[in-house]
Parts: structure tokens; C-alpha cells; sequence
């Protein structure tokens, strides 16, 4: 499982992505273009796959880039220790 971790959403539901994470972003199905946050924007409206937290502008979060799967700082940080 590979993760990336980001330091703070935008917002509740999209964070802005830079060109270089708009494969991994498509790959995943969380990609949207054109949104108020940024050209390219991450879609995490579904909250922490784990416990289903949702995310609040501000929290750290993690994509898992294999599975899509977005966790929570307290679900995610383990995952990315234990890989």
C-alpha cells in the first residue's frame, strides 16, 4: 500500500492538487477539474475509510494511491508506518 500524506484539506470535501498529482488522483477516481479550490482539486467528501470520520478543512489526511481509499491522520499515519 502506498500512501501520501497531506498536511491540510481545503476544505470538508476537496483539497487543491498540483499537475503532478493529477494521475494519482484520476487513477483513484478523486480528481475533479475546475473546482473553487484549485484547477485541480482531490476529492475526500467521503471521509476516513476506516472509522468514517469526516474530514474538516485543516486536518491532515492520507490517500492510499492502490486502493483509493482515504483515511484520517489517526488511521492513516500507522498505515504508513506499518508499509
Amino acid at each position: 500500500m502506498s500512501l501520501i500524506r497531506f498536511e491540510a484539506a481545503d476544505t470538508a470535501t476537496h483539497t487543491q492538487i498540483g499537475e503532478g498529482l493529477t494521475r494519482v488522483a484520476r487513477a483513484t477516481g478523486r480528481l475533479e477539474t475546475g473546482h473553487s479550490v484549485g484547477k485541480y482539486a482531490l476529492r475526500h467528501d467521503d471521509g476516513c475509510a476506516d472509522c468514517g470520520r469526516d474530514l474538516a478543512a485543516g486536518d491532515t489526511f492520507f490517500l492510499d494511491t492502490d486502493a483509493g481509499d482515504v483515511y484520517c491522520e489517526a488511521h492513516g499515519a500507522p498505515r504508513r508506518d506499518e508499509g
